[in-house]
């Protein structure tokens, strides 16, 4: 499958200083190739803006750009029946509270839900994950009030973006009910956890500002 973001679209969406590389000799030598092209070429967005947040710990310290491994975790212990070679995954960020990390083997990106020490398939390749970062981000005039005065209509956009979403990686939304369904009850006792771009996107219908 063609990769679905370059460096000039990443750079057309995100202003340029605000996309963080990896150097190659930060990166794991057993990195899916993939991943490497998008994190030495494409870049990662900076923006506190977004509903991704890259890890802060990527530029502290005597080695910064080097990501941590899951095994570097405050609450690595507590995790429980994780995926074989977990301890050896990137933490590159967070989605709200939600830790987003990458199997560097396979290429796939998880998310480590808050509280709950597990993980969760969150995109099939970091190339997708971006992706939806980029689409996201060049929607956000139709639903942010801090860069419009009028947002006619977020509840479209929402659906809009999932649907794209799921044309290009449906991964993230197998099974699951989109947060505005009429026939499934997110608040309800015994409703399962809402995925993280679900929990986006319900951002988004919501509209923000």
């Amino acid at each position: 499958m063609p990769q679905l973001v370059d460096r000039a679209m990443m750079e057309s969406v995100f202003p340029p200083r605000k996309v963080v590389r990896v150097k190659e000799d930060r990166l794991p030598a057993c990195l899916h190739e993939s991943a490497r092209a998008i994190l030495t070429d494409v870049g990662l967005p900076d923006d506190r803006a977004s509903f991704f947040v890259i890890d802060g710990a990527l530029f502290e310290g005597e080695t910064p750009n080097r990501f941590r491994r899951c095994a570097e975790l405050r609450y690595f212990s507590d995790y429980k029946n994780m995926p074989e070679g977990w301890e050896n995954w990137l933490v590159i960020g967070a989605i709200f509270f939600d830790c987003v990390v990458l199997d560097p083997v396979s290429g796939m990106v998880y998310c480590l839900p808050d509280g709950e020490y597990g993980a969760e398939p969150l995109n099939q390749s970091l190339d997708s994950f971006v992706y939806f970062t980029c689409l996201l981000e060049v929607e956000r005039p139709n639903y942010d009030f801090t860069l419009s005065d009028e947002i006619p209509d977020s509840e479209g956009v929402a659906m809009s973006l999932r649907e794209r979403m799921i044309r290009v990686d449906p991964l993230p939304f197998e099974g699951v009910e989109p947060a505005w369904s009429e026939e499934f009850d997110w608040e309800a006792e015994d409703a399962p956890r809402m995925r993280a771009w679900d929990v986006v996107l319900s951002n988004v219908y919501e509209s923000i500002g």
